[in-house]
């Protein structure tokens, strides 16, 4: 039996490679792609959120991997009912039918789901699994054994079901079937991405802090190759921007149907803005700062003319992520469609061609990869607010210390701590620094945002009366004079809260 197990899952790396060949030559997603939606959504909130937390940027790529090796498993159980009943053909036919009529429905609400693409490299993928499965061990049932005093039968063309040793064809087979895998996985995942240095990481390289390391100017702007990236895609959408067009329809006087070309017509926006995402811990890295040009929202919707009555923007994206946003919120100059970062074309992994950008809430809120926006009477449930996340996901305050780092020595008797605060739409308008846990406080320098909805850099100079190991905690003040709560929550549905500190040995 185990045997037979293992024949079939050196079938099922024929699958598997299969399919990868196909999203990498053609574009045309694997079924791990077509049910993740599905199976994140299936999850509770709070356990994706642990999960995202704990596995970050590799989240994705882990589920991609994992949900291929399940694939190879059950390749390995079909191999143990083909040595019942024998004949993979059929039984690769049905699961095949079954993949079409089932899965795929119940999978998908992306571009791809139940298109011709899929049907076919599906197919061919259960064909030549049935085929590696034939080739790889011997199939037909075993022969009855002579009955007492009869000449044996000739001998059996293969052993009963597939209990045979595997053949150097399942070796070789199997190694090829590997090999591919690994290559065209590696090739559809891309370059695993890596969390995004803060601030000062990128200015400073490690090591004990010392008393003069101030923030450079530039590092207020993180660079769109250190830009944070969540999405809910395990292969993220690699949009063409000739032949993408913008559907602006639902109550409206005049639909839209716009090109890439005929967004760049309206007025060009230029503004720095800060995006953080929702499941950004306390002290995390999942918030970034950039130069973004677009155009207003509002410009778009003042052509297609809203009609009386609607109160709500529904958005979808070429990924089927769907999000909301009020109409007042819509209409505010300060939300745009934008298509450049830091004065190039939005990158694949941003949201090219086109994406929301909004104030005061957080990624979640503003949809990459835009193809169409509905105005309508109702809000629809977004794509994570079906999750059970925050529908309005207003930023909390957050204060961060990026240097040093937790865990450094500091030397001597003064050294600089600096870091970011982020309250969102409503500033910062205080950062206050403790040296002993929290029992005292002391007022940080505050660096001039580059904008209205960005972080803040601030510094404090601190000077460690001995030597000794300190807890340094940092809080902020909002624009509008409320303090950061210290209240520590997860991230799950509102965003984390709580004030951020670390341990750090004063040597003298």
């Amino acid at each position: 039996m185990l045997k037979s197990f293992w024949i079939g899952a050196g079938a099922g790396c024929t699958f598997v490679a299969v399919e990868l060949l196909g999203r990498f030559v053609a574009g045309v997603p694997t079924l791990p792609e077509l049910i993740q939606d599905r199976l994140v959504l299936l999850l509770p909130g709070p356990v994706f959120s642990f999960v995202l937390d704990r596995l970050l940027f590799l989240g994705k790529p882990s589920l991609f991997v994992g949900l291929l090796l399940l694939q190879v498993v059950l390749g390995g159980l079909i191999g143990l009912a083909v040595a019942r009943w024998g004949n993979p053909l059929p039984t690769s036919l049905l699961l095949w039918l079954l993949t079409g009529l089932v899965v795929l429905p119940l999978a998908g609400t992306g571009v791809f789901a139940g298109s011709l693409g899929v049907a076919i490299v599906t197919l061919a993928a259960f064909g030549l699994y049935a085929t590696a499965l034939a080739s790889y061990g011997e199939t037909a049932p075993a022969r009855p054994e002579p009955a007492a005093g009869q000449p044996s039968a000739a001998p059996a063309a293969s052993p009963e079901g597939l209990a045979v040793s595997p053949s150097r064809r399942l070796v070789i087979g199997s190694t090829i079937s590997v090999v591919a895998s690994l290559i065209f996985g590696r090739a559809v995942i891309g370059n695993l991405p890596s969390v995004p240095p803060s601030p000062s990481e990128a200015a400073n390289s490690g090591g004990a802090a010392n008393a003069a390391t101030p923030v450079p100017a530039e590092v207020a702007v993180t660079s769109p190759e250190s830009f944070y990236v969540v999405s809910k895609n395990i292969v993220d959408p690699v949009v063409d921007v000739n032949s993408w067009h913008l559907s602006v329809e639902g109550m409206v006087s005049q639909p839209l149907n716009l090109s890439y070309a005929d967004i760049q017509t309206f007025p060009v926006q230029e503004a720095y803005r800060t995006l953080e995402c929702i499941s950004n811990e306390v002290g995390g890295d999942l918030m970034s700062n950039g130069m973004f040009t677009g155009v207003r929202l509002a410009d778009v919707l003042q052509k297609a003319g809203v009609q009386s009555g609607a109160t709500t923007l529904n958005f979808t994206a070429v990924d089927g992520y769907s999000e909301f946003m009020d109409l007042s919120k819509a209409l505010d100059p300060t939300t745009l469609l934008v298509y450049k970062l830091d004065g190039q074309p939005l990158p694949a992994k941003h949201g090219a061609p086109l994406r929301v950008l909004g104030v005061g809430t957080y990624g979640m809120k503003n949809p990459k990869w835009l193809t169409k926006i509905s105005v309508a009477k109702t809000a629809e449930a977004g794509f994570w607010e079906s999750q059970g996340w925050d529908p309005g996901a207003i930023v909390q305050t957050m204060s961060r210390i990026d240097l040093p780092h937790d865990g450094d020595a500091v030397r001597g008797n003064a050294a600089t701590v600096q870091g970011v605060a982020f309250a969102g739409a409503r500033g910062i308008q205080k950062v206050e620094v403790s040296a002993d846990g929290g029992s005292s406080w002391q007022t940080a320098e505050l660096e001039k945002e580059l904008g209205p909805n960005t972080w803040t850099l601030w510094k404090f100079g601190w000077a460690p009366v001995k030597a000794g190991r300190y807890t340094l905690v940092v809080r902020a003040t909002d624009g509008a004079g409320q303090l950061q709560t210290n209240r520590q929550t997860d991230t799950f549905p509102t965003g984390a809260t709580g004030y951020h500190q670390i341990s750090v040995q004063v040597e003298s």
